[in-house]
């Protein structure tokens, strides 16, 4: 992968802390410190954390209604499988602009980028999904390991892929799971929430709001994943644009996801399990190329872009604190007795 661009106007290092506090609302006439600045951190991270949940309640209040059965048959919901959560996730994008409407439109202090000087080379988006793949075989051996874990306490666990993968039926579902699906997550994540976080240092926003991402989807394993691919797409909306990062994000959901899942069904079940492994190899060994190949200038930026002392204090956040508790009661409810 080739090196990112970088603006030096926006790097941690050169940007002054009244710029910092002025796209936060205004400038901070206080001397500087880190104890002061973690904690103007640490309110950034509380509001992009409860921005988060409140996304989080109002889509499961939306899932809850559109599953009445007097708005289902209102709606036709029954009968059309994929259809509730097709409507659902519309809904969910018109609260995203209607909240965040200045954000998303490139207007105001926190403009989501959708144009970049340059665009990433053929040599990034093979690197970006080889890391992705990455992340995927890293999350299946850790699925096996919590699935040993689980059989072993006399638990059963029920994976979000597993789900998924039973409920994928017609057209309307992987067109909301692959299309949909990645363009009102990179809006939320990669678009609103770290936008909002990038005034602290490009290398945290990415960070955080992976971790936020992660969270979201309450699921062990998913969960790991969903903050490697992540950071994956942090770097490209970051240093490219967002567009960049939804389109890989639907590359995933619906050729290495969605594609590969419906082959896999299709075909002999030995054929299947070699294209699992074969895969499952490719993203081994082409991610840690990768890792490989680009660790002096990964280094380099991740030096370029390094925040300022105090600001992962942010982290001890009430709101991502609330956060974690409820992704850890969601995955806690992916486990039954045997």
């Amino acid at each position: 992968m080739q090196q990112p661009n970088q603006s030096s106007s926006d790097s941690p290092a050169t940007e002054s802390i009244e710029t910092g506090a002025d796209r936060q609302g205004g400038p901070s006439t206080a001397p500087w410190s880190p104890s002061s600045w973690g904690a103007q951190v640490r309110r950034g991270v509380d509001l992009q954390s409860l921005y988060a949940i409140v996304y989080l309640v109002v889509a499961n209040l939306i899932a809850g209604v559109l599953n009445l059965p007097s708005v289902a048959a209102a709606l036709g919901i029954a009968r059309q499988p994929g259809l509730g959560d097709l409507l659902g996730d519309l809904v969910m994008l018109v609260f995203l602009f209607g909240t965040r409407g200045q954000d998303l439109l490139g207007r105001g202090s926190h403009p989501v980028q959708y144009k970049a000087q340059t665009n990433p080379g053929p040599a990034v988006l093979i690197g970006a999904i080889l890391l992705i793949m990455l992340a995927s075989s890293i999350e299946i051996g850790f699925t096996w390991v919590v699935n040993q874990g689980s059989q072993a306490l006399g638990l059963v666990y029920h994976s979000t892929t597993s789900q998924i993968a039973a409920g994928q039926h017609g057209f309307l579902s992987p067109l909301d799971t692959a299309v949909l699906v990645p363009i009102v997550e990179e809006l939320l994540l990669r678009g609103v929430v770290m936008g909002r976080l990038r005034p602290y240092g490009r290398t945290f926003a990415i960070v955080t709001s992976s971790f936020i991402f992660a969270c979201l989807h309450g699921d062990i394993t998913q969960s790991l994943f969903t903050f490697l691919l992540g950071l994956v797409l942090g770097v490209v909306a970051m240093e490219y644009s967002i567009l960049w990062s939804m389109a890989l994000h639907i590359f995933n959901n619906l050729v290495l996801a969605d594609a590969m899942m419906w082959l896999t069904q299709t075909v002999p079940a030995r054929t299947a399990m070699m294209i699992n492994q074969g895969m499952t190899l490719l993203g081994l060994v082409g991610g840690l190329a990768v890792l490989w190949l680009i660790r002096g200038r990964l280094a380099d930026h991740l030096r370029a872009n390094r925040s300022r002392s105090g600001t992962y204090r942010g982290w001890i956040s009430l709101g991502l604190a609330v956060l974690v508790v409820l992704a850890a009661i969601n995955a806690a409810q992916r486990f039954s007795l045997a």
